[in-house]
């Protein structure tokens, strides 16, 4: 029997409030907007994301994404600029 999820507050779309700690013209840290920890970097309009074990993905805007840390849900409608 699966197992219900509990309910996630989504996280403003736009990139306001999101903390950056590197930024250049190519690669921009994204992170959750509540505990700030690192959910991917985008690179040359495309967000590169890293899980566990290995697991990496790049992928195009909009990109949705749940924080392994406190359950957030975030969301990135577009590259930084």
């Amino acid at each position: 029997m699966p197992t219900p999820f509990p309910s996630r507050q989504a996280a403003p779309t736009s990139w306001s409030g999101v903390a950056t700690t590197r930024s250049n013209t190519h690669n921009s840290e994204w992170r959750c907007t509540r505990c700030e920890k690192l959910l991917g970097v985008c690179r040359d309009g495309r967000m590169h994301l890293r899980f566990a074990r290995g697991h990496e993905y790049l992928v195009g805007f909009p990109v949705q994404a749940t924080c392994r840390g406190c359950g957030t849900l975030n969301n990135a409608t577009a590259p930084m600029r």
